[in-house]
């Protein structure tokens, strides 16, 4: 059941960021070019201290801690891995998935 969830969530994540892909790619109008970090406002959990993890949707300070210490053992890849922070579950994710980023 678990591998199932996570092939889904997995599956349902791509359909989602597909079209941020395409920003993210550059396309656009071309004078524009491909945004820049700075003007992305979503929080960047591989990098974000404790007192910025706190501005995400359900995110208090033992859980910005939790989310530093799993860092710590192992990096962010996607966006999905902040699951592996005990505390944080689909719920939570739903509130803080448009909001955080990895890179």
């Amino acid at each position: 059941m678990k591998r199932l969830f996570a092939a889904l969530l997995v599956a349902v994540s791509a359909f989602h960021a597909a079209p941020l892909a395409a920003v993210e790619g550059g396309v656009g109008p071309p004078d524009e070019g491909p945004p820049s970090v700075e003007q992305d406002p979503r929080i960047n959990i591989n990098q974000a201290p404790p007192e910025e993890l706190v501005k995400l949707p359900g995110i208090g300070p033992s859980r910005a801690r939790a989310i530093v210490a799993e860092r710590e053992k192992r990096r962010f890849r996607r966006i999905e891995d902040i699951l592996r922070v005990p505390g944080i579950g689909r719920k939570t994710f739903g509130r803080i998935r448009h909001s955080i980023r990895v890179r």
